[in-house]
């Protein structure tokens, strides 16, 4: 991250999620670079900054030689805008004669002319509107009329020189990667933007969004995630605990099932994370589930990510278990969303739970199945980094989270988990199947309590319709979490 030199008047960019980035806008009087391949945002940020200016008062020009007016037009339409406010001309003007024609070149070499003529043309734009913003869309094309690089950056600095001596905040758009060809424009930029989209093997392509220099400025450094929907560019800032106040502290949660709350030595910590691990079908999301319910009748918001069923399986299967989850819905306590992780990023992801936890008092929060959420990200590593960041933010803020993971396998010893994840968790419940008097019944148990005291006993989770027990420790038996147990005690 930058260190902050002189204090930099800022005006904000107009983009979600930007200014957190760029911590306080774009610096007045700056050259900012706007770099990415087609395709990634380039042309729809600048026009999201310059109709942020507009709202603000600000006159702004955009100088366009990228796009045909019928092509700005369309991609303004599409996102539901107008360009009311703003000032377009075409750079292309300025290497054509009175009558429309190209000029003839004769003397001199075409491309310096061309590029000569159109300098001449913006700078008098320029003079004629005055504009506190400048956009350039794109430098590219002046670059492919330069006959040499010396020449390319002269005519750069050029543009830059005239702004800075009016106090105008330019913005130019560029393809150009950090090559040769890109060092020559970003070494006279104040400020790069760096747009890069990734191509995904399934689902959506993900777009990252950089902050490469801001001169002067603080910033946020790294990879931030960013989408681009009807209405532009929203920048999903990258997560850091430490930024956020811790918040006070408070009691513990219980679930309301006296056997369960009786494993864990009476609840669990406020800003604790519980990590449900066990086979499919075991009963995991139903235990989440409980501490949901419980949670709204202490009159606490919660919300349950879903990775793996819709909302509706999960009213219906609730509903069958005797918990009423879309009555606690309706009244607003229990938030359900389902998240497509070929669809959303682990940046969009941890927006969205940063968001309800700030804006909508949420208490507890489920993510339901931590499998889904690996899938959201490409990299293994990277996905537990920004788990870690988002259980230590919740933690911070003394929000109770509860993650579901599924193991592969069903009877046995080695059983078989995609990620481990256990280290990140204070508590851990494990579930195993075992076999006993020919049937396949359910164990719960206890592996990890960081904070107080819990059971270290296996008790048998019974799930039926119309309820859920946790019985009495399974005394009666050993080698439970085997899968296949031996009897030596009393029938039960």
């Amino acid at each position: 991250m930058s260190a902050s030199v002189v204090d930099i008047p800022r005006f904000p960019s107009g983009v979600p999620g930007l200014d957190a980035v760029l911590q306080g806008g774009i610096p007045r009087g700056s050259l900012i670079l706007v770099e990415g391949p087609p395709g990634s945002g380039k042309t729809t940020i600048a026009l999201q900054f310059l109709r942020q200016a507009v709202r603000e008062g600000e006159s702004c020009l955009l100088a366009s030689n990228a796009e045909t007016p019928e092509q700005l037009r369309s991609i303004v339409e599409s996102h539901g805008w107008t360009l009311k406010g703003v000032h377009v001309t075409d750079l292309a003007e300025g290497t054509e004669s009175e009558d429309g024609q190209p000029f003839d070149y004769t003397l001199f070499p075409e491309a310096e002319v061309e590029v000569g003529e159109t300098l001449q043309h913006l700078f008098a734009e320029v003079e004629r509107l005055k504009p506190s913003l400048l956009v350039l869309d794109t430098i590219s094309s002046l670059r492919v009329l330069a006959p040499t690089p010396a020449f390319h950056r002269r005519q750069l600095k050029r543009i830059r020189d005239h702004m800075a001596a009016r106090s105008i905040t330019t913005v130019m758009l560029d393809e150009a990667a950090t090559t040769d060809k890109g060092l020559r424009s970003q070494t006279l930029a104040d400020g790069i933007i760096e747009l890069e989209q990734i191509d995904s093997s399934y689902g959506a392509d993900r777009r990252r969004l950089r902050v490469r220099k801001l001169r002067g400025c603080k910033y946020l450094s790294g990879a931030h995630d960013f989408s681009i929907i009807t209405g532009g560019l929203i920048v999903y800032p990258r997560l850091v605990a430490q930024s956020y106040v811790s918040a006070p502290n408070a009691e513990q949660i219980q679930s309301g099932l006296n056997g369960l709350d009786a494993l864990t030595g009476g609840g669990l910590p406020h800003d604790s994370s519980s990590l449900v691990i066990g086979p499919a079908g075991i009963g995991k999301s139903t235990i989440v589930t409980l501490y949901a319910m419980a949670a709204a009748a202490r009159g606490e918001n919660s919300s349950i990510l879903l990775f793996d069923e819709s909302v509706e399986t999960h009213l219906t299967r609730s509903k069958g278990l005797g918990l009423d989850v879309a009555a606690a819905r309706d009244q607003g306590r229990v938030r359900l969303t389902h998240l497509d992780p070929a669809e959303l990023s682990v940046g969009q992801i941890a927006d969205l739970v940063v968001r309800q936890v700030e804006e909508e008092g949420v208490k507890l929060v489920v993510i339901d199945t931590l499998n889904g959420y690996l899938q959201s990200a490409n990299e293994e590593q990277t996905v537990v980094l920004h788990i870690r960041e988002l259980i230590s933010y919740l933690s911070r803020r003394k929000v109770a989270t509860l993650l579901t993971l599924t193991q592969h396998g069903i009877l046995g010893p080695e059983m078989a988990t995609p990620v481990d994840l256990s280290f990140l968790s204070d508590n851990v419940f494990l579930l195993r199947y075992f076999e006993a008097n020919g049937a396949i019944r359910k164990a719960l148990s206890m592996v990890k309590k960081r904070s107080g005291k819990h059971e270290h006993t296996i008790r048998e989770l019974t799930i039926k319709p119309g309820g859920i027990d946790v019985s009495e420790a399974l005394a009666d038996f050993t080698g439970v979490l085997t899968g296949t147990p031996v009897y030596v005690g009393a029938k039960p």
